[in-house]
Order: structure tokens, then C-alpha cells, then sequence
């Protein structure tokens, strides 16, 4: 493989935190391989979902643009290529996450990856390009200077109301994500023990406002980066 084929991704940490490398496939049909030990249970499923949505429009758009049938589409001789590489390999050398029919592999082993190039050979590979740990980069400048996370744990019974409150007295100034946001105020059955995801947060300008937040959420908040746009 050509070095130009391997494209570089700027990341503050490698994939999961371990892994260099990246190998993204299509493999039609991929999603439904889940709890499948093998190409016969696949296949049986496949006729199962067939029969079942045999009067729908699902369909798949090829390459000349048409619409076919997307069972028809899937490549049993690539699903049976893929499910024996996920079995011959170490969950310790490589992880695999699937989206669809999009397969995405995990790997510190480029040459483990390559071997991808049997199944797809448009196989896509990516390695990270590690910046500082402590600092965000987006390719637009950022509306604010810092970010701070939270921690993934059960929110206190005051959360809700804290985060409205600061809110309301920091208007301009203080940005909670609007994940989090949508976990607290959308309408619904209130859960005043919600728990905390990892990947809400808050964003704000001035650097003494961390100071603030540690008052209010004293044992909630997690790493503080500063955010700038990409060299």
C-alpha cells in the first residue's frame, strides 16, 4: 500500500485511547452480522428479514445509480471474508465497530490492517496525529475559549436547577451543550437522579469561571481544555 493511501487524522488521543490506526470498509449487509457466529446463521437471517419486508421499497443505490433490492446486493462471498477475520483476530489487537455497512477496524498493527484489502479493496486507512492533550482544535474558530466536561455519574438532586440557575446569571457567558440541556429540561417523566453522560459539557471565555463551576458542581466536573481554531 502507498503511503499516500494512509490519510492523517489531528485527534487529542488515539482511537479508544489506544489504537494508531484506523481501516474503514463497506461491506453490504454488515449490520446484521451482530451475534452471528457464522455464514449459514447469517444467511438464514437474511432469508428471515427478506420475507418479512418482502413487500417494502428497501433498496440499495448502486454504482449506475439504480435502485435494487438491497438482499440481493449483499456479497455473501465478502460477508463470509469478514466474519472469518473478525474470528481469526485478537479483540487485543483489533477492535471493529460497525455503523450500517460501514466497518470501521482498530488497530496499533498497520500491516494487520492490509490484509483488510481482500475484503474491500477500497479500504480506507487513517493514522492519528496526536496534538496536546490539553487543547481542543476545530477547523472554525470556537465561540468560546474553554471547555469543561463532566464526569459519567449519577447527577446530584440540585443539578437541574443549578445548571438553570447559572444559566440564567450567565446568559452570555456560560454555554451548557445542548445534549445536556435536552436531558434536563425536555419535557418528559423528571428523573431528578438522572445520570451524567461523559460527553456533556460546558463552554465559557473567562478562565476564573472554572472557579465558579467548582462551587456549583463541586464533585461533577471532569478535564477543562482550552478550545482554538486548527493551525
Amino acid at each position: 500500500m502507498g503511503s499516500s493511501k494512509l490519510k492523517t487524522e489531528s485527534r487529542n488521543k488515539l482511537y479508544f485511547n489506544k489504537f494508531q490506526y484506523k481501516a474503514t470498509c463497506r461491506i453490504l449487509g454488515a449490520g446484521y452480522t451482530y451475534f452471528t457466529p457464522n455464514i449459514e446463521t447469517f444467511i438464514e437471517r437474511m432469508k428471515r428479514f427478506r420475507d418479512a419486508n418482502s413487500q417494502s421499497k428497501y433498496g440499495v443505490l448502486t454504482m449506475d445509480d439504480s435502485w435494487k433490492v438491497y438482499w440481493d446486493e449483499i456479497n455473501i462471498d465478502q460477508i463470509t471474508q469478514f466474519l472469518t477475520w473478525r474470528d481469526q483476530v485478537s479483540k487485543d489487537k483489533c477492535m471493529i465497530r460497525i455503523q450500517s455497512d460501514s466497518v470501521s477496524f482498530f488497530s496499533d498493527d498497520l500491516s494487520l490492517l492490509q490484509t483488510l484489502t481482500s475484503i474491500d479493496p477500497k479500504v480506507k486507512f487513517t493514522t492519528v496525529k496526536q496534538l496536546d492533550s490539553k487543547t481542543m482544535y476545530f477547523k472554525k474558530e470556537p465561540k468560546f475559549k474553554f471547555r469543561t466536561y463532566f464526569k459519567s455519574r449519577r447527577m446530584p438532586p440540585d443539578f437541574s436547577d443549578n445548571v438553570r440557575n447559572l444559566r440564567d446569571i450567565y446568559t452570555d457567558t456560560l454555554h451548557f451543550s445542548e445534549s445536556l440541556c435536552k436531558t434536563l429540561f425536555d419535557k418528559g417523566v423528571y428523573n431528578r437522579f438522572r445520570y451524567m453522560h461523559g460527553s456533556y459539557y460546558v463552554e465559557y471565555n473567562d478562565d476564573q469561571m472554572l472557579t465558579i463551576l467548582s462551587m456549583w458542581f463541586p464533585t461533577m466536573l471532569a478535564k477543562t481544555y482550552t478550545c482554538v481554531k486548527q493551525p
